[in-house]
């Protein structure tokens, strides 16, 4: 008999590393949010949704259309920062890069992504 609730002892890990490379670090703030731990209130900061700009992941062939899987430029994702600050000095449509992922409070939950960062980093862009 197989083991009962194993999801228990289970955990799905996200590849930041990779993800960071793939993307180049560089990311289109679309709106930010302060943030406070409900377990624990010290632990605070700002979460941000965030536009990819680049993404260079090989995402292969759909299996049933046998079309080429599209990259996730333009879609968006949350990360929340945690730097005990309420707001971070960058607009809407700038651009930032990630600093420091932290694992241990990070979670992959099904296809839920709950991303910690120890900072951000206003970036400015060319727009050529």
């Amino acid at each position: 008999m197989p083991i009962a609730n194993a999801w228990v002892f289970t955990e799905t890990n996200f590849k930041s590393d990779e993800f960071l490379t793939n993307t180049h670090n560089l990311y289109r703030l679309v709106s930010q949010r302060p943030y406070t731990s409900k377990k624990d209130p010290n632990e605070s900061g700002v979460t941000l949704t965030l536009s990819i700009t680049k993404d260079e992941t090989e995402y292969g062939v759909d299996k049933k259309s046998g079309l080429k899987r599209d990259n996730n430029v333009l879609n968006t994702f949350d990360v929340t920062v945690l730097n005990n600050k309420a707001s971070i000095d960058v607009k809407k449509g700038e651009y930032v890069k990630l600093i420091n992922f932290v694992p241990e409070k990070s979670f992959v939950i099904e296809f839920d992504l709950i991303l910690r960062f120890e900072d951000v980093e206003k970036v400015n862009v060319n727009k050529k």
